[in-house]
């Protein structure tokens, strides 16, 4: 990623109409990202933390443990009705 120069504005006027204009341009340095980036900015400022998606992986993990117990102690109950 290339650093672009990009125009800002140093100093702001206020006018008695409460309207605002720049006074003083200037050409600073700065990284400047493609629109298609907007996604990777998102989660790098959110931190990459979802907590509705935790949520639904934890309470999925422990329905997946909780499925895979009943069907042991049912197998279990099939092989002691064998004997």
């Amino acid at each position: 990623m290339a650093t672009e120069f990009i125009q800002a504005c140093r100093a702001w006027t206020t006018h008695p109409d409460n309207s605002v204009s720049c006074t003083s341009l200037e050409w600073i340095q700065g990284y400047v990202l493609p629109p298609e980036a907007g996604g990777q900015l998102d989660l790098l400022i959110q931190g990459g933390f979802d907590a509705e998606l935790f949520r639904i992986g934890f309470l999925g993990t422990l329905a997946l443990f909780a499925l895979g117990f009943g069907v042991g102690l049912i197998i279990s109950q099939l092989r002691k009705l064998k004997r």
